[in-house]
């Protein structure tokens, strides 16, 4: 039997037959003739934009690490090492955003997003380095545990379930995770053929606006001596609306677009809301805005937060938090993306806001001022107590 390895090159850095087998189910040819693959569907506008648009949201959300006290209050840890890694940068070469960028966009079109965790001699977490997903085979280990064989420029090894951050979605057996690339397949292909369709129609079709018609034949140099003098006076924006005077007999007929035609950009449309929803976004984000108003963009914008993001914030807080931090600490410790930036509002709303904040006790005026990024004043460190008044007042009088 032939070793289906010795077709690859050694650049490919393929080195097991696992390794080949997932490099193989990345790639599928569908049922349109389209191959799909993460490359390949990338070259569909909406899915380059809702794998942007959801990496970007969530790679620009701050991440805070909290501690429980004596009390079972939550107290932000600011000096921890962690916040550093999240929020500034976790390996020395790249920043926080674009790591983050780099683990969503592995996640939303392989399914998978993985990191090495470096630790120091004291065990705490030093460095994050983003691994590729084509660079990793994962194993599921007799002890209930999960391996990592990681291959890099050539070199071939092991790592152990603590060594490495793994983001899944989608999956079947809790280990390796399935991108919507990948299940929807089939109707990226059609979006895919759909694309193409319009590229070769472009190229290929001749679609005039209109068709000049005379009874009589013409000679060549007489049909150019027309062409050039229609083209000159009756073409460009500055000769728009001019009338079009024919002689000897000569006629116009407009063309207008065929049902053919139109069935094409309809199809277009249909295959971004067929996106959307393989995402989980709504159109709007995907810069579709022919059924949008300022309502419902509202609206839309506190679905992306509940809909869309919610459920990946969950799952990547539980996973920084299951690789990151120390099992005896895990129970007294939360990590938790910092959401309010995204649903910020106008002005007037959040000062409205704030109003009902203060004079409910709930925050004092320094805590708004900074939230809006403005110094502390004196005296704006005290919490207003007119909803203990306002308690009393309406507590009945005693007879």
């Amino acid at each position: 039997m032939l070793n289906p390895l010795k077709f690859f090159k050694r650049s490919a850095s393929i080195t097991s037959t696992d390794q080949l087998l997932n490099l193989l189910s990345t790639t599928h040819e569908t049922a349109s003739g389209s191959v799909v693959s993460t490359d390949t569907a990338q070259n569909l506008p909406a899915v380059y934009c809702a794998v942007n648009t959801i990496s970007e949201a969530i790679a620009s959300m701050p991440v805070h690490v909290y501690k429980k006290n004596e009390s079972g209050d939550k107290e932000r840890q600011r000096n921890s090492v962690i916040e550093r890694l999240l929020n500034i940068s976790p390996n020395g070469y790249q920043t926080a955003f674009d790591f983050k960028v780099a683990l969503m966009r592995s996640a939303l079109l392989t399914g998978n997003a993985y990191a090495e965790i470096i630790y120091d001699n004291a065990g705490r977490v030093q460095r994050i380095i983003p691994l590729h997903p084509n660079e990793v085979t994962v194993k599921e280990l007799p002890n209930y545990r999960l391996g990592y064989h990681v291959t890099r420029k050539g070199k071939y090894r092991s790592l152990q379930q603590e060594e490495v951050l793994h983001i899944r979605v989608n999956s079947d057996d809790g280990i390796i995770g399935k991108s919507p690339i990948t299940v929807c397949r089939e109707s990226l292909g059609a979006e895919m053929a759909t694309q193409e369709h319009g590229s070769s129609l472009f190229k290929n079709k001749c679609a005039p606006s209109g068709v000049f018609t005379w009874p009589n034949k013409m000679s060549a140099e007489t049909m150019r001596t027309t062409l050039d003098y229609i083209t000159k006076n009756y073409t460009g924006n500055k000769n728009s609306g001019k009338p079009l005077i024919m002689t000897e007999g000569g006629e116009f007929t407009n063309l207008t677009m065929s049902n053919h035609d139109a069935e094409w950009l309809e199809s277009k449309k249909f295959g971004i809301a067929e996106i959307a929803r393989m995402f989980k976004i709504s159109p709007i984000f995907l810069q579709d805005y022919s059924n949008s108003t300022y309502s419902n963009f509202a609206e839309a914008s506190k679905a992306f937060l509940q809909q869309t993001l919610k459920p990946w914030l969950t799952n990547i807080e539980a996973s920084l938090l299951m690789n990151l931090i120390p099992d005896r600490a895990q129970s007294a410790t939360s990590i938790q993306f910092e959401t309010k930036d995204i649903m910020r509002t106008t002005a007037r709303e959040r000062f409205e806001l704030y109003d009902i904040a203060i004079r409910n006790g709930l925050m004092n005026p320094n805590q708004c001022r900074r939230a809006e990024n403005m110094e502390p004043r004196e005296g704006g460190d005290q919490y207003s107590q007119s909803w203990l008044q306002q308690a009393k007042a309406a507590e009945p009088t005693p007879d």
